[in-house]
């Protein structure tokens, strides 16, 4: 593997922003994210707090990670999480079918490498962690793939999944035979290679132990990163849950609070001049509560918890009861997660993607609100794919990967322009100028004789500009023929890379991947010097 570092734009302004250094944006997080003293200082306060679950929260952690038969590496890193002077960086994902886009094995890399580094630069335990969001119920978001077709083009695969009500993926049961049936499925539009067959096997193996998406996602990243060292939680464990309680508490008890300040920090974005990521209601109660199974959003008004589909209410007295009684019903939000995580982990640093930086920009005083503090806030490493074919193509073109990445549709507008013959362009454009000044002076006559014409006679001057416009687009098709084949390659390029406009990290799977490159692709990754950075990684396979 050959790595380039490019330095391209986040797609969150905000979270670009922050990423290099503008005291705009960095005004609403507690640190910077590639200052040494940052790390340093956040060591420091976190030596200051008392984390007193580290046994039960071990003890959690190994149990979990001994049902998905990890790696004894992952092992070693949980049993320093029962030592004081130990620490995490943090981040996590959806459960994604057979892991999902690429950018999840990204955050995976990042993490790992992360702590590497940190451990090395700061002399103490640094456990990487991934957070599994097992309970989201947006099964939209997470039961396909896409992979690209031998004509570049983008197709979706879905895995079929029967859901009736908002049922947490970590509880919706999915038979082993369709998950299996999937990944045949999505193996066989790939083409046969050496890896093929075992890469089968892993799928199927894992798939065979899994009741559920979320059990089968996390038994892939198991295999995946085990040896590493990655340490995997779901967020709804049964002891995650119990530690996570004192939070609940809280944001029970002061809603109101909790409201106000969100909206403080709503207004605060607004004024920097960015658009706010979180959406709020003005009745949220920043929880979710299992009711019959399904998780249902609380909202809060005039002193009462109320499920958002109306069912059911809650004093404040009644909800804090149920949550000493039946912790395991309560779930967090997109609030109260990070605040969740932030008390059970002693964490140093949380790595996200841009739209998660902008998310934690709402959370600085929800934090010091209930006595903890913003973690350094690290963006997860942005990683781009480049196969040999298509590099040998775009130095064809004279393309940068800069261009390809973030102005590709206009550099081939200008491409296909420049291939016209000379003056073409300019002939067209000039006669559709020149029709529409003789045109003119005869529709304003038309109109003074009879203003019922007026209409008609727009749409006549419509109809012979679009007739210049026909045949200018069937002379770029002709073009198009003439250079067919270097038309093809611009598709691979762009299938490759960007996809439908998309990077490909948020598009592809590492499952493509291993295919083509063999089972040790992502401990490849892994070994790689991605992490801890601002630029973009390009990785020429």
């Amino acid at each position: 593997m050959d790595i380039q570092s490019v330095s391209l734009p986040l797609s969150n302004r905000l979270a670009d922003d922050y990423l290099r250094g503008d005291p705009k944006a960095a005004s609403f997080f507690t640190y910077l994210p590639y200052e040494e003293e940052s790390y340093r200082q956040r060591l420091n306060w976190l030596r200051k707090q008392h984390y007193p679950h580290r046994e039960q929260l071990a003890d959690g952690l190994l149990a979990y990670n001994r049902q998905l038969e990890n790696d004894a590496e992952v092992f070693r890193q949980i049993e320093k999480l029962r030592h004081s002077d130990t620490y995490v960086v943090i981040g996590g994902q959806q459960a994604g079918v057979m892991t999902g886009p690429l950018y999840t094995i990204h955050k995976a890399v990042t993490l790992i490498q992360t702590a590497r580094h940190l451990q090395e630069m700061l002399q103490v335990d640094i456990v990487p962690v991934f957070w599994i969001a097992g309970e989201d119920h947006d099964l939209e978001e997470i039961n396909h793939l896409y992979y690209e077709t031998e004509e570049q083009q983008l197709k979706k695969l879905k895995l079929s999944i029967k859901q009736r009500g908002r049922f947490s993926a970590s509880m919706l049961p999915v038979a082993p035979e369709e998950m299996i049936r999937f990944a045949d499925q999505f193996l066989d539009v790939h083409p046969e290679t050496d890896a093929t067959a075992s890469l089968r096997r892993l799928l199927h193996e894992t798939a065979q132990g899994a009741d559920t998406l979320v059990e089968w996602f996390a038994l892939l990243m198991a295999r995946l990163f085990g040896k590493h060292g990655l340490v995997l939680v779901e967020s709804s464990s049964p002891f995650i849950r119990s530690i996570q309680r004192p939070v609940f508490r809280q944001v029970i008890e002061q809603p109101e609070r909790m409201a106000e300040l969100l909206r403080e920090a709503e207004h605060r974005i607004r004024l920097a001049g960015y658009e706010p990521q979180l959406e709020l209601s003005d009745r949220g109660g920043n929880l979710f509560l299992y009711e019959a199974g399904e998780r249902l959003l609380l909202e809060y008004e005039d002193g009462r918890f109320s499920t958002k589909d109306g069912r059911n209410s809650y004093s404040r007295e009644q909800l804090l009861g149920l949550l000493e009684t039946e912790p395991e019903r309560f779930s967090a939000n997109v609030v109260t997660r990070p605040l969740s995580q932030e008390h059970i982990f002693p964490t140093l640093a949380f790595a996200g993607g841009p739209g998660e930086i902008a998310y934690w920009a709402f959370y600085k005083e929800c934090f010091a609100a209930l006595g903890y503090q913003l973690p350094i806030i690290l963006p997860r490493t942005s990683i781009t794919l480049v196969d040999r074919t298509i590099e040998r193509s775009m130095k064809q073109f004279g393309l940068g990967i800069e261009t390809v990445m973030s102005g590709f549709r206009e550099w081939q507008n200008d491409w296909l322009a420049s291939l016209q013959e000379d003056g073409l362009a300019e002939q067209f454009a000039s006669t559709r100028k020149k029709l529409a000044e003789l045109y003119l002076p005869l529709l304003e006559n038309v109109v003074r004789f009879d203003a019922g014409l007026s209409g008609l006679a727009d749409k006549n001057l419509e109809m012979l500009l679009s007739q210049v416009d026909f045949l200018e687009k069937r002379v770029q098709q002709s073009l198009l023929r003439r250079h067919e084949v270097a038309v093809k390659r611009l598709k691979r390029i762009e299938a490759a890379l960007i996809p439908e406009g998309v990077w490909q990290e948020r598009v592809y799977s590492v499952i493509s991947y291993m295919n083509k490159y063999g089972l040790d692709f992502v401990d490849r990754l892994a070994a790689a010097p991605l992490a801890f950075g601002p630029d973009h990684k390009v990785v020429y396979l």
